[in-house]
């Protein structure tokens, strides 16, 4: 059993203080299918980030009031908004301005002027790591769902056990697909631990009682 890859598109918001941008990368985003939104400065993107969180971020560096390390590190913080992969779009192409980017808690770069096959394929690239993740959860929480059922069923039947063992296995292989086949980003690589191990608990304890 293989994970799904990207079958929908994504809801994507767009931070840039200059207009003609915003126009040409929702343009852009907008040919792939995405749904996009686009702000024009560090305080309507934490405002309209929290009110509906997007799936991915596209945010810009220079910009007044607020600029775009200051509203990462800010959706960082929030429980609402940490987990949006964030992507900085800035002229600035220093590898210290980069390094400050992923300290804010940044994903990928772009340097400007940007191409448009680029930023489509960096966005979709997030999407699908964001899209794992979410399977990945998925597994953990029937792996959890397992767990209580081993756990509340004293004598189970042999045809139950033949059922849990089936079902253990299957999140496993999906594990070890994700592992072998896909990216993951630091966020993501803890959730899969978790059910690669969760996920062996439960294959030994039914082997015990299958025993």
């Amino acid at each position: 059993m293989a994970f799904n890859i990207l079958t929908s598109p994504g809801d994507i918001l767009i931070v840039d203080d200059l207009a003609d941008n915003l126009r040409v990368l929702s343009d852009t985003l907008s040919r792939e299918g995405h749904r996009v939104r686009a702000v024009r400065n560090g305080p309507m993107a934490l405002v309209g980030a929290k009110a509906a969180p997007p799936d991915v971020i596209l945010l810009d560096i220079r910009m007044p009031t607020m600029d775009g390390f200051e509203v990462c590190r800010q959706l960082k913080a929030d429980a609402i908004t940490q987990h949006i992969p964030i992507i900085f779009l800035s002229a600035l192409d220093e590898a210290v301005d980069k390094a400050r980017a992923f300290e804010a808690g940044g994903v990928d770069y772009i340097t400007k002027p940007f191409q448009a096959d680029e930023v489509q394929a960096r966005v979709r690239h997030q999407l699908t790591i964001q899209q794992l993740r979410q399977q990945v959860m998925a597994q953990q929480s029937q792996l959890e769902t397992l767990t209580q059922s081993v756990a509340n069923q004293p004598a189970p039947s042999e045809f139950s056990l033949r059922s849990m063992t089936c079902a253990a296995n299957t999140i496993l292989a999906c594990a070890d697909d994700l592992a072998q086949n896909h990216t993951l980003g630091a966020e993501q690589i803890p959730c899969l631990q978790a059910v690669q191990q969760h996920g062996q608990v439960i294959c030994d304890l039914l082997a015990t009682l299958e025993g």
